[in-house]
């Protein structure tokens, strides 16, 4: 009775509009309106903070998604843009047959920060739920302080994965689908994951590499590659005529109408690279589209070989015999 004496109205919730004051106005019942009231008042407090937490969620999630698609976008140097009829070309071709990277890439690295924002979102909301209900959240911080200091030492090796998984994918060093070289491990990205690239070897083995462990990348699917062959022939020949058979054997590799959309510059001659008292050796290089490297060189090899044997300029060694031209011995080799 002392409290209704005080707030003159005779109100037990003091002054001011409040949940308390509007039960008491309806049923004038004193314990009901301080019980109905503090409780009522908890559970707004609890609804703000859910939906103040999915909001920023929302928010979050959003930008996250702008600025992953920005982020992941892929730019090619300027050399490259000079050739882009024939590797949009390339390009078309190897999202026909593995998609579109940026779009996986942007896709994963989403979802996996959007995840790791939604977890930390939802944790901040839950202890300040918590706080409502007057619970001490020292201990349980200090707790989960400790925790995460254990966890953070038994899982560095985890962290780095995905951490070195998260820069693989913005970096786009490589993608599904790539014949890349990682050092311990070589051959075709058939699966990639924050803390795991999967390779499929040429002998079909297949190897389960942490990308915390990748410390260099060697991609041989990106853009564009280089041919290179080299001839070896017996020291004897005339190094202008093979010289010249070679790059003849080339030019018409590169100007055939079957191959000639794999290839993107003229071939360079390098001329003898190497020469031993066995065998001196002639370099040639195309640059071609990386999806058709390996098919292009075979070609070319066999085009060479085909030419060099046509001029009667044939390997320097066959059953321990020394070969040179057929004008060097009567027309016989």
């Amino acid at each position: 009775m002392e409290l209704l004496a005080a707030t003159g109205d005779g109100s037990p919730c003091g002054e001011g509009l409040s949940t308390c004051s509007l039960l008491w106005r309806i049923t004038e019942s004193e314990a009901f309106a301080v019980t109905g009231g503090q409780v009522l008042g908890t559970i707004g407090q609890i609804l703000l903070i859910v939906l103040v937490a999915f909001v920023l969620r929302w928010l979050v999630n959003r930008s996250i998604d702008k600025i992953i698609m920005r982020v992941t976008v892929v730019k090619g140097p300027q050399p490259i843009a000079e050739l882009a009829e024939k590797l949009n070309a390339h390009a078309s071709r190897r999202d026909s047959i593995v998609g579109n990277r940026s779009a996986k890439r942007a896709e994963t690295l989403t979802g996996v920060l959007q995840h790791v924002t939604t977890i930390a979102i939802f944790s901040i909301a839950f202890m300040l739920v918590l706080s409502v209900f007057n619970v001490n959240l020292a201990p349980i911080l200090a707790s989960a302080g400790i925790a995460g200091i254990a966890i953070g030492f038994g899982a560095q090796n985890l962290v780095q994965d995905y951490l070195a998984g998260i820069f693989i994918l913005l970096e786009d060093q490589y993608g599904v689908g790539d014949i890349v070289d990682v050092g311990d491990a070589s051959g075709t990205v058939v699966d990639m994951g924050l803390r795991v690239t999967t390779l499929r070897s040429l002998d079909g083995r297949l190897w389960y590499v942490r990308n915390g462990q990748i410390l260099r990348v060697g991609n041989a699917s990106q853009s564009w590659a280089y041919v290179v062959v080299e001839t070896p022939l017996s020291p004897s020949v005339d190094v202008d005529e093979a010289g010249e058979t070679i790059l003849a054997a080339a030019n018409a590799f590169a100007e055939d109408e079957e191959w000639s959309r794999h290839v993107l510059e003229a071939p360079e001659y390098a001329g003898p690279v190497d020469m031993t008292i066995d065998e001196i050796k002639l370099r040639v290089g195309v640059k071609t589209t990386s999806d058709m490297q390996w098919a292009a060189e075979r070609e070319l090899r066999r085009r060479i070989s085909e030419a060099l044997r046509e001029r009667g300029i044939t390997s320097p060694t066959a059953n321990g015999r020394i070969y040179v031209p057929r004008e060097a011995n009567g027309g016989e080799a």
